[in-house]
């Protein structure tokens, strides 16, 4: 009897030990196994997504015309040496503000420099006028007459040019004049590719060029006719 009293107390204790380990076999089923790793192995990379490039950034830009107005811009750069009055260079000056000093310096096809001309402007702060104008409207100092604005340039503008800044497309725009007839350019016939490079506060800002085609030599009949008067 007393044997039987031994053997009840083990097997009870016995099921309470199996039910505990069931237990614990359960919370350790559900807890996420890590990986083995050997010593000194480096983690798994971590990938980091790229920034996206933001605009680009626009730099300055040339363009020639025939007459002083933005609206003529166009990509020509080939002008006849016979029938052009004045060149008309405009530079475009995205996002620039402040006060500067543009200088353009026409290079002959020889690569001699033929002219420099510099322009002080202003966009965005105080005013410079030129002549009367409204306040809060930027044009370009110095006052009149500015240098290279000369009497050949404005022959066909009886005027003046009022502005030498202005926009294009929305964008400041500088304004230079490049006197043709009746200057050394169609006395001594400086045809051919020329070249232009642009400063902005002595600093080379970009680089141009631009053909003056010459004049064409007159036909037999146009010749005779000529001898005849």
């Amino acid at each position: 009897m007393r044997r039987m009293r031994l053997v009840v107390p083990f097997f009870v204790s016995l099921g309470l030990l199996l039910c505990v380990s069931e237990e614990a076999a359960a919370q350790s089923s559900n807890q996420p196994v890590k990986s083995a790793e050997a010593p000194g192995d480096p983690p798994f990379p971590t990938r980091v997504p790229l920034p996206r490039p933001g605009p680009a950034t626009r730099g300055p830009e040339i363009f020639y015309c025939e007459k002083p107005d933005t609206s003529c811009r166009t990509t020509q750069d080939t002008f006849p040496l016979a029938d052009l009055r004045d060149l008309f260079v405009f530079v475009v000056w995205p996002g620039v503000t402040g006060q500067h000093i543009q200088t353009v310096q026409f290079l002959l096809p020889d690569r001699g420099v033929y002219s420099s001309q510099k322009t002080r402007f202003n966009i965005g702060g105080p005013v410079y006028t030129a002549n009367a104008v409204p306040s809060g409207q930027n044009v370009v100092a110095p006052v009149p007459p500015a240098p290279h604005l000369i009497t050949d340039a404005n022959k066909m503008h009886s005027e003046g040019i009022p502005s030498l800044l202005m926009k294009s497309r929305g964008d400041a725009t500088v304004l230079t004049v490049l006197p043709v007839a009746g200057t050394f350019i169609t006395q001594r016939n400086l045809s051919g590719v020329w070249r232009v490079r642009v400063l902005l506060d002595d600093r080379l800002a970009l680089e141009s060029e631009f053909t003056l085609v010459p004049p064409q030599p007159p036909s037999a009949a146009k010749r005779e006719e000529q001898a005849e008067r």
